[in-house]
């Protein structure tokens, strides 16, 4: 930013030594000489401005304090200008370069103090610009962070609901079967371990692909069937494109909890759980079937799978994701849609 800030410092410069080389062809050398390094100090000067800006802001600082100030500032900052200048004139002019160019100076003493008090001003100006630029983008960064945290935060919370649910839920299971079957109890109780072990290491992710998800639910619902046995099915319509699309994990498991948990096992002859999964444009959507039974006992509110997928899918997207639920007397339906982030 500086080599920009004195690049453009010397480009001005040396197109207003344009006429005075046309003007003075004898002595153009000698102007050159004297006033590239002044332009250039004089830029040094005007970068005085930036920490007077920083230090006295618009906001805070009434305005005649403001202007009086920074005239105050602009005039010592021609006065030592103008001084170095007319020490470094006549240094040239010791030099013998070419004849005094000192007096060509002198009639317009005035007119170049007035011009570097305007310089300093506006350079001034243009610092308040780019400090208001500086603190609008730190303001986004520090908002932008925030709701990052907020975000993460939130997530966390709703992930760590999932697994003692689910836990709670198993063991409720294993110990039902401790009784009428050790032996499945068992069984039950060494799958439940590796599904756990890949639960948490899935669940530690941001986003994992859906396939990845679909195993886990085949874990699961393998688990399940060491309870229901043949009462419990499972029909999977997933479309090739979405295998790899990503989701946010432990998405469907809670909701596929809920289907064998109010679906299948209030039915005697128990029934096929549905998923379907297609994309459509940018977004993927995801449906989830399961019979019910007339006479079961009816659910209260969302329960907290349904609630915890419908904070996550809002924390994640905003009001970009949907979750759909449509209930009758012969089957319930969750649908999910939502937008597909790049890898």
């Amino acid at each position: 930013m500086l080599v920009l800030y004195l690049a453009i410092w010397l480009s001005v410069g040396l197109l207003i030594e344009i006429p005075f080389v046309f003007s003075y062809k004898s002595q153009w050398a000698a102007f050159l000489l004297c006033d590239v390094p002044l332009n250039i100090f004089f830029a040094f000067i005007c970068l005085s401005s930036y920490y007077l800006c920083k230090v006295f802001p618009i906001k805070t600082t009434h305005w005649y304090n403001l202007i009086s100030m920074f005239v105050v500032a602009a005039c010592i900052a021609a006065g030592m200008e103008l001084i170095i200048g007319y020490g470094w004139v006549h240094l040239i002019d010791s030099l013998k370069i070419t004849t005094s160019i000192s007096s060509l100076y002198e009639p317009w003493i005035a007119g170049i103090f007035s011009i570097l008090v305007l310089i300093f001003l506006l350079i001034a100006s243009m610092h308040y610009v780019i400090i208001g630029f500086e603190r609008s983008n730190e303001s986004e960064r520090q908002t932008f962070e925030l709701r990052l945290l907020a975000q993460d935060a939130e997530l966390r919370a709703l992930r760590a609901q999932i697994d003692p649910h689910f836990l709670f839920n198993s063991l409720n299971s294993i110990s039902a079967l401790t009784t009428n079957d050790p032996d499945k109890a068992r069984t039950m109780t060494l799958m439940l371990a590796d599904f756990f072990r890949k639960s948490l290491e899935l669940g530690s992710r941001s986003h994992i692909p859906l396939n990845d998800e679909l195993a886990l639910i085949s874990e699961f619902l393998t688990i399940e069937q060491v309870r229901f046995g043949a009462r419990l099915k499972v029909e999977q319509d997933i479309k090739e494109e979405c295998q790899k699309v990503m989701v946010p994990p432990l998405l469907l498991q809670p909701l596929v909890e809920n289907a064998v948990r109010h679906g299948i096992a209030h039915l005697v002859d128990g029934g096929t759980i549905q998923l379907h999964c297609e994309r459509s444009g940018d977004r993927i959507v995801i449906q989830i079937q399961n019979p019910v039974d007339l006479d079961r006992p009816r659910r209260k509110g969302n329960g907290l799978g349904l609630k915890n997928v419908r904070s996550r899918l809002n924390t994640l997207y905003d009001n970009e994701a949907r979750v759909d639920v449509e209930e009758t007397n012969e089957y319930f339906q969750i649908k999910l849609s939502f937008p597909i982030r790049p890898h």
